[in-house]
């Protein structure tokens, strides 16, 4: 009868650990993913909150100066927050869109309070000159680490179960 009871306990624990691991591969979290675009597959995300802000870097392939996007995160969208580069020549604007602010400072153009949003960024990442950069709370992350370079990437914030995140990569690790 002993060896009943145990077996039992050590079951019940059993499912009650199977349950607890469960629960928590399903809790999801909200991340900035990074997706091939062919495949959808989830190669690298980025755990984010709502108001985060990060830049994308890159240098461009006819200048070769770097160019910094800022973007904000609110409510699964990306809002442009301003764009910084180096010269209007070939491919970068020499002003501001409608209610943009253009000014010059330290040699650099800076153009701010864009409007609209965006679900998602495609990105094609670099393979020689480009160095497509992720800065996040003032560190940088070589996207071609990450997700391979001359691969095609969906940016785009969503939430994801803690299972999902399995499959892909913390740049933050």
């Amino acid at each position: 009868m002993k060896a009943w009871k145990t077996s039992l306990v050590i079951l019940f624990s059993i499912f009650l650990i199977a349950l607890a691991a469960f629960s928590y591969a399903q809790k999801e979290t909200e991340v900035l993913a990074f997706n091939d675009r062919k495949t959808g597959e989830l190669l690298a995300y980025l755990p984010i909150n709502d108001q985060d802000h990060f830049q994308l870097k890159f240098t461009h392939s006819v200048h070769l100066s770097d160019v910094y996007e800022e973007y904000r995160v609110e409510d699964q969208k990306l809002y442009p927050e301003q764009l910084i580069y180096e010269d209007t020549a070939i491919g970068m604007p020499s002003n501001a869109g409608e209610g943009a602010t253009f000014e010059m400072k330290d040699g650099k153009y800076y153009i701010s309070n864009l409007t609209g949003s965006h679900d998602y960024i495609d990105l094609s990442i670099g393979q020689v000159k480009a160095r497509h950069t992720l800065i996040f709370q003032g560190e940088q992350y070589m996207l071609k680490e990450y997700v391979g370079a001359g691969t095609v990437v969906r940016i785009q914030p969503v939430s994801l179960s803690r299972w999902k995140l399995l499959r892909g990569v913390n740049v933050l690790e």
